[in-house]
């Protein structure tokens, strides 16, 4: 991610009292804007819906290792717009973005929100009990699918799934000898 944040925010950050308020923003057909604010919130050019219904966005860890980070985001399931995004929508895969806004007392913001999650939507579970029900959006960054093997194989079943006649990879099993590219 890129690194910044504006001047104005980060003088209102060193403050003892400020107004912090979380955007999120799920990329489906139609992009949805939640915040957890009690009002909506004009921000990077769009209106971010204020909603009973967003019920918590997990804390973006980082480190300097190379690993998956993921983040979770509660919706209530009561308000079945949501569920229903979910049953009748692609969502593998579809953006997601989670911003922190510093808000003065009207409710405008201070500089720019500060992204704090960029990443992926990769999954969802709907957890309905007697009194409540959830849905948990699972997220996870852009190197989920790191070590995802895609592709095509090099060995004689996978090129005869394209080629039915070609035998150029007939014997490729029984090549054992180990190929180490560029090293001696």
């Amino acid at each position: 991610m890129t690194r910044g944040i504006d001047a104005s925010t980060i003088a209102e950050l060193a403050k003892d009292d400020f107004n912090l308020a979380t955007l999120i923003k799920l990329e489906f057909s139609t992009a949805l804007y939640l915040t957890d604010w009690d009002r909506n919130i004009s921000a990077l050019s769009t209106t971010w819906t204020s909603s009973p219904h967003f019920l918590s966005a997990g804390d973006a860890t980082e480190t300097s290792e190379l690993r998956v980070n993921t983040i979770d985001i509660t919706l209530s399931g009561v308000e079945q717009s949501y569920v229903s995004l979910f049953l009748s929508q692609d969502y593998i895969d579809r953006p997601v973005k989670i911003y922190r806004a510093v808000l003065n007392d009207s409710d405008a913001v201070i500089g720019q929100p500060i992204l704090v999650f960029d990443g992926l939507m990769t999954g969802y579970a709907i957890e309905d009990t007697e009194t409540t029900s959830d849905v948990t959006v699972n997220c996870a960054s852009h190197w989920k699918d790191f070590e995802k093997e895609n592709g095509r194989k090099t060995n004689d079943n996978s090129q005869k799934i394209h080629f039915p006649n070609d035998d150029g990879l007939e014997f490729a099993a029984k090549t054992v000898k180990d190929l180490r590219w560029g090293r001696k």
